[in-house]
C-alpha cells in the first residue's frame, strides 16, 4: 500500500515538473487573448475621445478662438494613440489570422471590424483634409477586401465614387460671395494641386474634376476685406481636350 502511494506521489510530480497540460495552454491563451482584446477596446475608446477633443478645439478655432497650442496638443496625442491601437490590432489578428473559406470567429470579426472602422476614418480624412478622392477610394478598396461583408464601408465607397466628380446640380450650391469655408461645406476640400493661385491677377482658384479625362469646374476667389471670397464661378472652366488651364488631378 505503502509503494502505491508513493507511486502515485512521483507521478504527480513528474506532471507537476512536465508544466501544465494542452488543455491548460489553451486556456491560458485564451485568457490572455481576452485580456489583450479588453485592452484594445479600451485604447479605441481613448482614440475615439481624443478625436472628439480635436473636432471640439478645431470647432473653436474656427470660431476665432485661439487654441493652437492645445489642438497641436491634441494632433500629436490623436497619432500616438492611433498608432499604438493600430500595432495592437494588428498583432491580434496576426495572432490567430482567419482561414481563407472559413467564417470568421466572433472576435475575428470584431477584430476585422474595428480595423475597418479605423480605416475608415483615414479614408475621411484624405476627402475631408486634403480632398485626396482616390487614395480614400483605394483605402475601401482594400478594407472590403478582408471585411467584404461590412456594409458601412461599401456605403462610404459609394459615396466617395458618388462625390469624387463634380456635377452641375452639386456645383449649383456655390454662390458669389461666399468664403473659402462656406465652399468647402458645399463642394468639399478641392485636392491641393488642383488649387491654383494667380499672384498677378490677385486671384486663388479651385478646381474641381469633372471626369477622368481632366474638365473640371471653376471656383475662383478675390480678396475682399482681408478675406477670399467667390468673384465668380465657371462649370466649363477647364476643357481637357481644348486646352487652357493644367488638367486638374483626380
Amino acid at each position: 500500500m505503502q509503494r502505491s502511494w508513493i507511486a502515485l506521489a512521483l507521478a504527480a510530480a513528474l506532471v507537476a515538473a512536465c508544466g501544465p497540460s494542452e488543455e491548460q495552454l489553451k486556456q491560458q491563451q485564451s485568457q490572455a487573448r481576452q485580456q489583450e482584446w479588453t485592452a484594445i477596446e479600451a485604447a479605441k475608446k481613448s482614440v475615439d475621445a481624443k478625436r472628439a477633443e480635436v473636432a471640439s478645439l478645431n470647432a473653436q478655432a474656427a470660431a476665432g478662438v485661439d487654441v493652437a497650442a492645445a489642438l497641436a496638443a491634441a494632433d500629436a496625442e490623436v497619432t500616438r494613440l492611433t498608432n499604438d491601437l493600430s500595432q495592437r490590432l494588428a498583432a491580434y489578428v496576426n495572432a490567430d489570422p482567419p482561414v481563407a473559406g472559413e467564417p470568421l470567429k466572433p472576435e475575428q470579426l470584431a477584430a476585422v471590424r474595428m480595423n475597418s472602422a479605423e480605416g475608415m476614418v483615414v479614408a475621411r480624412e484624405y476627402i475631408e483634409l486634403g480632398g485626396d478622392y482616390r487614395r480614400a477610394l483605394d483605402i475601401y478598396g482594400q478594407l472590403l477586401q478582408a471585411d467584404p461583408d461590412n456594409s458601412e464601408v461599401r456605403a462610404a465607397l459609394a459615396d466617395a465614387q458618388a462625390k469624387r466628380f463634380m456635377t452641375a446640380p452639386r456645383f449649383e450650391a456655390v454662390k458669389k460671395g461666399m468664403s473659402t469655408d462656406e465652399v468647402v461645406a458645399a463642394l468639399g476640400r478641392p485636392l491641393a494641386r488642383n488649387i491654383k493661385e494667380y499672384p498677378e491677377k490677385k486671384v486663388t482658384a479651385w478646381f474641381y474634376p469633372k471626369d477622368e479625362g481632366g474638365d473640371a469646374a471653376g471656383v475662383f476667389f478675390t480678396e475682399k476685406s482681408g478675406k477670399k471670397v467667390v468673384y465668380q464661378v465657371n462649370f466649363e472652366a477647364v476643357k481637357a481636350k481644348s486646352g487652357g488651364e493644367e488638367a486638374p488631378e483626380t
